[in-house]
């Protein structure tokens, strides 16, 4: 199966989910990167009629990066503690 792409974020295939659309939770690992991972099922759905789903995944993907930067800048405005 080709690499799949939702709105410009990588689709990951795993059966053993079990949401409809699975995202990693924000957390202040700047590597950290936006992924959907869904069941087979889900993704052959979508791919059915995309367009019906493109108006709520590009949601969920800007949510999701509006809530990964307040995090980051969360972190960044935390006092480090002294050594």
């Amino acid at each position: 199966m080709k690499q799949l792409d939702w709105c410009c974020v990588p689709v990951i295939l795993d059966d053993d989910t079990t949401e409809l659309f699975q995202m990693p939770a924000p957390d202040e690992d700047a590597e950290q990167q936006l992924v959907f991972r869904v069941t087979k099922s889900t993704a052959d759905l979508v791919s059915q009629d995309f367009s019906r789903y493109q108006p709520s995944l590009q949601r969920m993907a800007d949510n999701w990066r509006e809530a990964k930067q307040r995090v980051m800048q969360d972190k960044k405005a935390r006092p480090t503690a002294a050594a």
